[in-house]
């Protein structure tokens, strides 16, 4: 018997998406509801369009995307048939991130671990770049259930507005990043503003006043949240202590009796090199803090101490939204691990 859409919740109402994902949308939701049953028949393309007021085309696109999917599958001069969902159909989420960083990998990766194995998860990669950011969504619209993006050195202008819309916002969660033109229509992990990390600091100043400099080891093509320099400011400030944000790191720059805050790994092991070269002890004459922990940094030089921003926790989350399909706002907040290197 063929499925008449007239007598299941099939709706393409919502202008936000392009009408082939409204009806992609809509079928996989009565799936999942239960009003279409694997095995089913779906109607033709021609009775489809006129049954949902749509162009053939439109039909047509969305029936070969949710083919692509697995959700449907098709026989020749028989037409459309649900497929058996349990074990076909997959949750597909599309990461998309500015750059691949050791960070973002171990949310990757706990998002990965988190999720299950009835999903698949796809790592995108933008290169901070507007016009890739915005290409990469348009060309992957409809091809995933739910998009977790990460829009460092995104602007909020028209056009990214725009481009992000075409995502319902219960399958969009935005990562360290919330654009307040969505109106929270969609989900967000972000971390508490970095501004505040003074705040992180100051109880253990008994760490911190055995040096008379702060230094923090900044690289041009990386990203960083321009309030991570506020805060460290602050805090220097606050102390009496000198502060300095240096452009990478270079030999001359290694003295003793100073802090050196590095946000890149590779700038962490020159640090260590040149402080080994120069005769420098860390923890003792010279102080190491890096951004973002990992297993490594646990042991690298005796323990290298850490402002971590709990990036695992972030996948965990977004983890979670998904498998629950809901839409949730959660703030991640910094903390100082200690460890020899201070």
């Amino acid at each position: 018997m063929i499925k008449s859409f007239n007598s299941i919740s099939v709706k393409v109402t919502d202008n936000k998406l392009p009408k082939y994902q409204q009806l992609i949308k809509s079928l996989l939701q009565d799936i999942e509801m239960g009003e279409l049953k694997p095995g089913e028949r779906l109607p033709s393309i021609n009775e489809a369009s006129e049954e949902c007021y749509l162009s053939r085309d439109t039909v047509e696109r969305a029936y070969t995307e949710l083919h692509r999917m697995g959700v449907i599958t098709s026989i020749f001069r028989k037409g459309y048939f649900i497929s058996d969902t349990k074990s076909n159909i997959k949750s597909k989420v599309l990461f998309l991130v500015g750059k691949f960083t050791d960070s973002n990998a171990q949310i990757f990766n706990s998002l990965i671990d988190s999720i299950g194995k009835n999903s698949v998860v796809d790592i995108f990669c933008y290169q901070y770049k507007s016009k890739k950011f915005q290409e990469i969504i348009n060309q992957q619209l409809g091809n995933y259930h739910y998009y977790v993006i990460m829009p460092h050195l995104i602007e909020e202008d028209e056009e990214t507005i725009k481009t992000l819309k075409k995502i319902a916002g219960d399958r969009l969660i935005l990562l360290d990043s919330n654009f307040e033109c969505l109106q929270n229509n969609h989900s967000s992990i972000v971390y508490k503003d970095k501004s505040h990390i003074q705040k992180i600091l100051l109880p253990h100043l008994n760490l911190f006043n055995k040096y008379s400099g702060f230094n923090l080891v900044l690289t041009e093509e990386d990203y960083f949240d321009a309030n991570l320099i506020t805060g460290c400011r602050d805090f220097c400030e606050s102390i009496a202590m000198e502060f300095q944000v240096l452009d990478g790191l270079d030999e001359d720059d290694m003295k003793a009796g100073e802090i050196y805050f590095t946000l890149n790994d590779q700038d962490l092991v020159q640090a260590i090199k040149y402080a080994d070269k120069k005769q420098l002890i860390l923890g003792e004459n010279v102080g190491l803090l890096s951004f973002n922990d990992s297993p490594l940094k646990e042991i690298l030089s005796g323990g290298i101490s850490v402002i971590s921003d709990n990036s695992s926790q972030i996948g965990v989350y977004a983890a979670q939204i998904i498998k629950d399909n809901s839409k949730s706002t959660q703030e991640i907040e910094l903390e100082l691990i200690v460890r020899k290197s201070l």
